[in-house]
């Protein structure tokens, strides 16, 4: 499809005008994608490095936007992850998308997460 060329590998935002891949596929930008932070022709330059990336940006970022001032307010995910081009989707998409619509909240890290740890029920 054409317009998969404009897309990230592994979050699915599109990148119009820009190609991350170039025309060919395959020559790389090096641009960072405005919502997963990869960059284009470093993190992404294979399948199982986005598949990779993308399950840590879901499960363990909980879908963190790397220039938070670009997340548009109406922000769909769901539809954002299902656009991603098909030969860089996973069968495990679907279950990643269902682990974040589920959770109430971020999962803690860093400090947060230690803190829950020393001191549960807090």
């Amino acid at each position: 499809m054409t317009e998969d060329k404009f897309k990230c590998r592994v979050c699915g935002l599109s990148q119009f005008p820009d190609l991350p891949w170039g025309e060919d596929g395959q020559q790389p930008s090096f641009n960072i994608c405005d919502c997963c932070g990869v960059e284009f022709g470093y993190g992404d330059d294979g399948l199982q490095a986005c598949l990779r990336l993308r399950r840590h940006w879901i499960e363990v970022e909980y879908c963190h936007w790397s220039s938070p001032k670009d997340r548009p307010a109406d922000w769909d995910m769901p539809a954002q992850v299902r656009g991603i081009p098909a030969r860089y989707k996973a069968p495990r998409d679907e279950e990643s998308i269902r682990i974040y619509q589920e959770a109430s909240e971020p999962p803690l890290s860093g400090l947060a997460a230690l803190d829950a740890i020393e001191k549960p029920g807090r």
